[in-house]
């Protein structure tokens, strides 16, 4: 995938970004161990969905410092 300088805005909640950071936090868990064991989910298409997702995220252009940036507003934001 190509960077472009294109941006899209999202407006969160604080409750919202939370919820996304987590979501997020749960897929790198399983990514980490798909690249540590091999392990892929056992439910039906699961499998198949996730290396689509893999296939997918690989010439991907990274959100780690977007995602960074997101955590260190909502820490701010709780007051934490």
């Amino acid at each position: 995938m190509t960077p472009t300088t294109s941006t899209y805005s999202l407006t969160l909640t604080a409750q919202q970004a939370d919820y996304l950071l987590r979501l997020v936090t749960i897929a790198e868990l399983a990514l980490g161990e798909h690249n540590r064991t091999g392990w892929l989910p056992t439910g039906h298409g699961a499998a198949t969905l996730m290396r689509t997702h893999l296939q997918a995220i690989r010439g991907a252009v990274s959100l780690e410092h977007p995602l960074r940036d997101l955590a260190t507003w909502l820490r701010k934001a709780s007051g934490s």
